[in-house]
Order: C-alpha cells, then sequence, then structure tokens
C-alpha cells in the first residue's frame, strides 16, 4: 500500500491539470465537427462532421493568415538567430563590464508581453511617437508604421526581435561556454580562422542548442498573439492577421466557437508536425 501513497499526494495536482487543460481540448474538438453560433446553438448543435475543416481551407482569409503568420514566424526567427548568435559570440570573450552588458541585454526580457506591446505602440504612434520624432529630427519623413500595410508587417517583426532575440542570445551563450577547448586550439595550430573554426566547429558542435533555440522560438511565435494584437489587431487591412488572430475574431468577435475550434486545431497540427521534425533533428548524432 505505501508504493501507491506518492500517487495520493499527487492526483489532486493531476485531477485539476486535467480538468484545466484536457477537459477545454476535448470540448473544443467536439465542436470543430459541429456547428456553435451565438445565434442558434440553443435550438442544438448539430454534428457536421469534416465541414468546418473543409470551409477554412476554401477561405481564403484564413489562408491569408496562415501565410502572414508563416512569413512572421521565418522572418522573426532568422532575425533573432543571426543577432542572437552575435551577441553570443561577443559575450563569449572577455570584455570589461561584460556583466552590465548582459544585463542591459535582458532587459527585454523582463517586460511582459503586454507592457511590449504597449509601449511599442506609443513608441511607433504617427504624431506623437518617439521613432517618428528621432526620424525628423535627422531630416527623414515620419511613418506610418502601424497604419501602412507596407510597414506594419516589418514593425511588428521588430518588435518581436527586440523582445526575444536576448533569449535566443543566451541560450547560445549557454551552449557556447559548454563547448570544449582542445578542438579550437588544434585548429589554431594548423592555422585555421575565425570563420573557418566558426564554420567547421562551432556550428556543428552547437547544433544541438541552436536546435533547440529555434524549437522554443517557433513554438512561441508561431501562436503569438498579445503582442500583434495591441500593436495592429491584425490590421491594416489584416496584413498581419496571424492564425492566432483569426481565431480571436471569430471565436470571440463573430461568437462562431466551431469556426474557430477547427482553425485552432489546424494550428495546433502544424505546430506539432514542424515541433516534430525539429525534435527528431535534436535528438540525431551525426
Amino acid at each position: 500500500m505505501r508504493r501507491y501513497e506518492p500517487v495520493f499526494y499527487i492526483a489532486p495536482a493531476f485531477i485539476v491539470l486535467a480538468i484545466i487543460l484536457f477537459y477545454p481540448l476535448g470540448y473544443s474538438l467536439y465542436l470543430s465537427f459541429h456547428n456553435w453560433t451565438l445565434r442558434d446553438f440553443r435550438q442544438g448543435v448539430p454534428f457536421v462532421g469534416l465541414k468546418q475543416y473543409i470551409n477554412l481551407f476554401s477561405n481564403p482569409e484564413f489562408l491569408n493568415a496562415i501565410r502572414i503568420t508563416f512569413i512572421f514566424v521565418i522572418a522573426a526567427i532568422v532575425l533573432e538567430f543571426i543577432l542572437g548568435m552575435a551577441l553570443a559570440l561577443l559575450l563569449n570573450h572577455d570584455l570589461k563590464g561584460k556583466g552590465i552588458i548582459r544585463s542591459f541585454i535582458l532587459l527585454p526580457m523582463m517586460c511582459t508581453n503586454v507592457v511590449v506591446g504597449l509601449t511599442w505602440r506609443l513608441l511607433l504612434n504617427y504624431d506623437y511617437g518617439l521613432v517618428n520624432y528621432l526620424l525628423s529630427v535627422v531630416g527623414l519623413p515620419r511613418l506610418e508604421w502601424l497604419s501602412k500595410p507596407a510597414l506594419a508587417m516589418p514593425a511588428v517583426i521588430m518588435v518581436d526581435v527586440w523582445n526575444t532575440t536576448s533569449f535566443v542570445a543566451l541560450l547560445l551563450l549557454a551552449g557556447l561556454q559548454a563547448l570544449p577547448d582542445e578542438p579550437y586550439e588544434a585548429a589554431r595550430i594548423d592555422g585555421a580562422s575565425w570563420w573557418q573554426q566558426f564554420r567547421y566547429l562551432t556550428l556543428p558542435l552547437l547544433r544541438q542548442t541552436i536546435l533547440v533555440a529555434l524549437l522554443w522560438r517557433f513554438i512561441d511565435t508561431f501562436r503569438i498573439f498579445d503582442v500583434v494584437y495591441l500593436l495592429t489587431a491584425g490590421g491594416p487591412a489584416r496584413a498581419t492577421e496571424t492564425v492566432s488572430i483569426y481565431v480571436y475574431r471569430y471565436g470571440f468577435q463573430s461568437f462562431n466557437l466551431s469556426f474557430a475550434s477547427a482553425a485552432s486545431y489546424i494550428m495546433i497540427l502544424i505546430m506539432l508536425v514542424i515541433a516534430a521534425v525539429l525534435a527528431r533533428l535534436i535528438g540525431r548524432q551525426d
């Protein structure tokens, strides 16, 4: 009996987690195969099979949301990796005041996404924003960062890069500091340049850390909602409407919960497939 005693201690926590996590997931999956709308749910929730999923892939707005999401994810992750790697390589050297520099770099991580979104919304304001003021000081025209479709997506990407590059840099720095010194000493004796050491030693040895950083950032970026919603709410002209914003619009503005649930599960499926590929690459040993 004492063998099962720990089960009684942890069972309440698991029951609470199951209620909080699995019930909403199961009910939303149920809704995705039925027709639930605010107007007629009292008359019943009829089973419609795969109709919601078929309608999704024939809906140009949903396809546009997927395209916008992948543009945002790829652009943000590429920039964050390049800048994060540069910062990690810089901080991996003995610099004066390295601790202070590291503290300043990590400051964006300490801000919540709501604070980041509201702050940058003020900074990018056309009339009163600091960014446009600095542009006018150097003689450049003011830009409609958040109200012009051509600039809204670069602005949102810029905010996400500012917010999370420090996280990528921290992960890569931890990986760099764990690398062995012997291969680098041998490479220097053989006359390898800095670029050759980085290309043929650092990147291969850092491969799993890079994949972990990419996996973490992909999951976090693909489901992003709060920063984008606070900056643009998916506009202008749906130029920044990610899948999360699309689901919010149908679920909590149009109250078409079945359609929103189906879109959510398509989003989850895409995330699971790509995350599984990255996780498999992490586990591979060359």
